[in-house]
């Protein structure tokens, strides 16, 4: 038990208006005598909730939805109302969610933090060792089947990454001034890659992932592939890869936090149990309080002065990016699969992390058609790819070498004797005579006239030595173009930086044109740990009401003498699980209040909307409206008499639309009294 937070839950009681706070006492210490003391209540309504048969009926009395919600609490970072709700809104409506939680803080499992505004949730100290063992992701996260077939292989290997490289290095011009592709280019994707093409925005979830993740650079209409940030790339595991590509298909984002939004991908599927179909809404769950807290994590190493600036747009971005795009990403990348409404993690996701792809091969004929089978690593398929002109990719990939295919490989640093022995390497058979000869006279051709563009190095007398000989600035050497003139092999200013700090050396001065990339490398998406293991262990099951637990206290309470309204106060007590024993049914506890009205009684509505209008309280109002009716839940705003009729005018939860009910044609007035704790703020969701 944290005796600090013990201090913090006394405090919040303390908060409670004078009203409320007896309310509260009454109901669980019954009657209090004069003179009374808060701090002394407080003390006495502790040692009741450290009983343990108080305990024990406490925990027995939690059904599945209040699991959930107070998993919730202990789960999310910082747990709001809007956060809570939220988390639910897939499958529980907002006056659903929005009773239960206030049923929760009048049975003392939850209370409200200082921050009224917010109105942030923790879970109550004297109950909190007692609850975590039943609380959990399996509370939130329990699959509708254990057995749901799935396909075995991703749609993204390294080989259909390979024949990307090499579409958009040949493609040429690509998309509009506005980003969108041109259809000339769009129709070639889509006959080029069939399987990414059958599932409707996967194409360009990827381009766009692609972009996000400086893999592609758009320059002028076209999509220029960036080859070291490629080849940074290649040396991620096929986990990683595809992690990354899900955090940059979800958005823009600083570099940290595409790294947290891939790392919490990765522990998504990883918390997902192999062989188990889910509902979406149960993904939807989990990848929200991922994202939670993989944002909270981020905020808290983000060190500067723009830190508190980019803290609000990222926390949203991953709020709505986890809670959707990130199912769907996993979708269009091929590591959930779906059928009838049920979601299941592809089996090849558990060798993904530490796959290595099997030796393989090509096939080269004298037509120059090329047949790529799969199995060959990313890193060693670019330098072919950058050579080959890609025509169809299903489970092979089938490209054809072009005399223009091989510009652009001659273009990125090969000539023809490093071409050829590429693919003799892996080749599965003898490179053809015609083949080798094409390749050469193509170079020929291509050397016999030089054009360079790009960054262009001086390096004087006294220092070549030591530029040559440093391998982080010789690696940049593309082609010596004189003594000391070097043409090099980067994109853009930055690298040239980079390369000469990592050699302790002041870099040249240059006119820097704006970076297209970050050009450090990618770090694993599965180093890191969003979640505790432990948050993720199957929950303890509740304890079982006994069936006749709610019967014996009704029983007990009709044998008891007092009037009818005091007792229907405590039989409402006792049906939201605040009557823990026969000692509390105690008449002199009850304010008594009408809450409902119903069909006809008409004074009997107005009176409920008055009394919610001046308390502030919310209203459920069912309306005759189709077939199956409508219930309206908000905050009412006004009421204007007319002839017959009262017109209220109610702010609806939880979007703060503002909406006009007839109470004569009302069939059901309900003032939501189902916790004292409706009442202590109108906090008003932005309208």
């Amino acid at each position: 038990m944290n005796p600090e937070a013990v201090v913090e839950w006394r405090e919040a009681l303390v908060r409670l208006t004078d009203q409320h706070f007896f309310d509260l006492m009454r109901m669980y210490l019954g009657v209090i005598k004069t003179p009374f003391n808060k701090q002394r209540l407080i003390e006495e309504l502790s040692s009741f909730l450290r009983r343990k048969e108080n305990r024990d009926r406490i925990l027995s009395l939690l059904d599945d939805f209040d699991l959930m919600i107070l998993s919730a609490v202990e789960l999310l970072p910082n747990p709001s109302q809007q956060k809570m709700v939220s988390l639910f809104a897939g499958g529980r409506s907002f006056p659903e969610i929005y009773e239960r939680i206030l049923n929760l803080e009048e049975r003392l499992l939850i209370y409200r933090r200082a921050d009224a505004d917010l109105r942030r949730y923790a879970l109550n100290p004297l109950l909190e060792d007692a609850l975590r063992p039943r609380l959990g992701l399996g509370c939130l996260l329990s699959p509708e089947t254990l057995s749901f077939a799935a396909p075995a292989d991703p749609p993204l290997d390294d080989l259909t990454f390979a024949a990307l490289y090499s579409f958009f290095l040949h493609q040429g011009e690509a998309v509009r001034m506005d980003g969108t592709f041109r259809k000339r280019a769009r129709e070639a994707l889509d006959a080029s890659f069939p399987r990414l093409a059958a599932v409707r925005g996967s194409v360009d979830m990827i381009v766009f992932a692609f972009q996000n993740l400086g893999l592609l650079v758009r320059s002028e209409g076209m999509l220029i592939p960036s080859r070291s940030r490629w080849e940074q790339f290649a040396e991620l595991s096929p986990l990683d890869r595809l992690a990354w590509l899900a955090s940059a298909g979800a958005g823009k984002a600083s570099r940290a936090a595409m790294h947290e939004r891939a790392s919490f991908f990765v522990e998504f599927l990883q918390l997902l149990t192999p062989g188990a179909g889910y509902r979406k809404s149960s993904l939807a769950r989990l990848a929200f309080i991922l994202s939670e807290n993989a944002s909270a994590s981020a905020v808290a190493h983000r060190q500067g002065r723009f830190a508190s600036m980019i803290r609000e747009q990222e926390s949203l971005s991953a709020d709505e990016a986890s809670r959707s795009d990130f199912v769907q990403s996993a979708l269009y990348l091929g590591l959930l699969a779906e059928n009838d409404g049920l979601y299941c993690v592809n089996p090849a996701f558990a060798t993904l992390a530490d796959a290595e792809p099997a030796s393989s091969g090509i096939l080269i004929s004298p037509t120059f058609e090329v047949t790529v089978m799969p199995g060959i690593h990313l890193r060693d398929l670019l330098p072919a790819a950058a050579a080959l002109e890609v025509r169809d990719v299903q489970t092979l990939a089938h490209f054809e070498l072009t005399r223009r295919s091989c510009a652009a490989a001659f273009e990125q640093g090969q000539n023809a004797e490093s071409l050829a022995a590429l693919f003799s390497a892996k080749s599965l058979q003898p490179l053809p005579q015609n083949i080798a000869f094409s390749i050469a006279d193509w170079f020929r051709a291509y050397a016999s006239v030089s054009l360079y563009h790009g960054y262009v190095l001086r390096v004087d007398e006294s220092r070549r030595a030591l530029f040559e000989n440093t391998p982080a600035l010789s690696a940049l050497i593309r082609k010596t173009l004189a003594p000391g003139v070097y043409l090099l092999d980067v994109n853009d200013a930055s690298e040239i930086s980079e390369a000469f700090e990592a050699s302790g050396l002041d870099a040249p001065g240059l006119s820097t044109p704006e970076s297209h990339r970050d050009s450090l490398p990618f770090p694993s998406a599965a180093s890191k740990q969003v979640l505790s293991r432990s948050a993720s262990a199957p929950a303890a099951q509740a304890a079982e009401l006994p069936p006749d637990y709610a019967e014996d206290l009704k029983l007990a309470l009709e044998d008891m003498d007092m009037d009818e309204d005091s007792r229907d106060a405590l039989r409402s007590r006792i049906e939201r699980r605040i009557i823990l024993s026969p000692s509390q049914l105690v008449p002199d506890s009850v304010r008594v209040e009408k809450v409902e009205a119903r069909g006809m009684d008409f004074l009997g509505k107005i009176k409920i909307a008055e009394y919610a209008l001046a308390v502030g309280s919310l209203l459920e109002i069912e309306t005759d409206s189709g077939s199956e009716g409508s219930a309206i839940l908000g905050r009412p705003e006004s009421m204007e008499k007319r002839t017959g009729d009262v017109i209220l005018t109610l702010i609806r939860e939880p979007d703060g639309i503002e909406e006009k009910v007839s109470l004569g044609k009302a069939l059901l007035v309900r003032r939501i009294r189902g916790s004292i704790f409706s009442e202590i703020s109108r906090v008003r969701p932005s309208r």
